[in-house]
């Protein structure tokens, strides 16, 4: 099998990236086939320790920075996230590295035949999915790589994802709030208990503030499930200060410091994303670094490598700042992709960015998102926007994304156009050269624009 040939095989599962699965699919799902699975394939998630991570928003940044904290200080680390935003091997690293091409298509032909046969069950029962799939090859890549640790970021909600049969040194929850409502409940309640379905017993849990709402489902799943919960900001504060732009950018870094108020010593780094609000993820992420090292190597995490690994961090499409040419508007790419992300984005933008205007944004998102609170947001915090595809199956058509801005009281005069190129060269158009393009609403549109501009377009 060549690599060409693995990503066809892949394509041919059921793909629930592409397309929401339905009721009698969702009433289907637990975690039976995804254990069989991973005993036909020798349980290759036990030859290694995780740092599970589960959220709406921020997971996969927090995931970045645990993965380059815990590298600097010298273990070796694998890395699973999702979606990926140009090749599908970004989502499998170790040590920062894509999994090969060759390592990919061995070990999905080693897969196949177990795939088959569960492909193979009768009609109705539930078969293995392209997520499934690719999370076993995952964890068969990272046992053969003998990893001292995993990242593992959640794909969707948490008790039922495919990564839940991991064996975490610890667990984290990222910021909540409502994102895929029509799967994992309408309520803050309901989707947290979801999401703190990752939760295991006597596994020291870490997770961002949270809504009152969603503090509470998941204390109480914490405490059913007999699992040590802390909160960032309870026990601890951070201290925030503004640092100079690297050079050649323009937006700012942030200095962060996690202050134990028990008298430990506090955490400090030099954030390498862009974006105060980051801070959040990052304490996050240096609390289930420390929590794993110490479990692992039974000894405290090093401060350098809290400053190294913060510093270090590679994690393109969040705030992500274009090379700009000169009389061109500053382009920014960033995955928000709901209402209190794009609330959270145009916010530090503005804060950034005070001098700037206008503010354009080059919008495409996903038909399950909440596209009327999403917009509503929007509108307030930006001069004009041009709405586009980014490719993905399950994208909002362009045309009904103009109408439901009109509706959410958005700025007249907001363009559309299907065409990608076409598009982002009107949003410049419109910005001008003293304002700021802000692409957002789904990291496949992140992902179709560098495409994009690696072609040269």
């Amino acid at each position: 099998m060549t690599y060409a040939e693995a990503i066809s095989y892949l394509d041919g599962f059921v793909n629930y990236e592409r397309g929401m699965p339905g009721r009698d699919e969702r009433a289907a799902f637990d975690l039976s086939r995804i254990l069989e699975l991973a005993a036909r394939l020798g349980d290759p998630q036990r030859a290694f320790p995780s740092v599970h991570v589960a959220g709406t928003k921020g997971k996969g940044s927090c995931c970045a920075f645990a993965a380059s904290i815990l590298r600097a200080a010298g273990l070796k680390v694998g890395l699973y996230t999702s979606p990926h935003l140009r090749d599908l091997r970004e989502r499998i690293r170790v040590d920062g590295a894509p999994i090969p091409e060759a390592d990919f298509a061995r070990l999905l032909e080693a897969c196949r035949p177990h795939l088959e046969v569960m492909r193979a069950l009768p009609e109705g029962t539930r078969r293995p999915t392209y997520f499934e799939a690719l999370t076993h090859l995952a964890f068969m890549h990272f046992a053969e790589q003998r990893v001292n640790v995993a990242v593992v970021e959640v794909g969707l909600g948490g008790r039922l994802d495919a990564t839940n049969i991991v064996e975490p040194a610890a667990c984290g929850l990222t910021r909540i709030s409502r994102d895929h409502m029509a799967i994992l409940g309408d309520t803050l309640t309901l989707i947290a208990r979801e999401k703190a379905g990752i939760l295991k017993p006597k596994v020291h849990a870490v997770s961002a503030p949270q809504h009152p709402e969603a503090a509470a489902a998941i204390e109480a799943v914490a405490r059913k499930a007999g699992a040590p919960l802390e909160f960032i900001g309870k026990g601890t504060r951070m201290e925030l200060a503004p640092l100079d732009p690297p050079h050649g950018k323009s937006l700012p870094r942030t200095e962060a410091t996690l202050v134990f108020l028990d008298g430990h010593d506090a955490a400090m780094g030099e954030l390498g994303l862009p974006g105060a609000f980051q801070a959040e993820n990052w304490a996050v992420a240096v609390r289930l670094a420390q929590i794993a090292y110490k479990r692992l190597r039974g000894s405290a995490l090093p401060e350098r490598a809290v400053a190294k690994g913060s510093r270090e961090v590679d994690w393109p499409g969040r705030l992500e700042e274009l090379p700009r040419a000169p009389g061109e508007p500053l382009v920014i790419l960033d995955g928000a992709h709901n209402d209190d992300s794009i609330e959270k984005v145009l916010k530090e933008l503005r804060a950034l960015l005070p001098d700037a205007a206008p503010h354009v944004a080059l919008f495409a998102c996903a038909k399950d998102k909440d596209v009327p609170a999403i917009l509503k947001i929007m509108a307030k915090g930006v001069d004009g926007a041009v709405f586009t595809h980014s490719g993905n199956p399950r994208g909002v058509e362009p045309a009904e994304l103009a109408t439901q801005w009109k509706a959410a009281g958005g700025a007249e005069g907001a363009t559309v156009n299907r065409d990608l190129a076409a598009a982002l060269a009107e949003a410049k158009r419109r910005a001008g050269e003293n304002g700021v393009v802000l692409c957002a609403g789904s990291l496949y549109l992140v992902g179709a624009l560098k495409d994009l501009l690696a072609k040269g377009k």
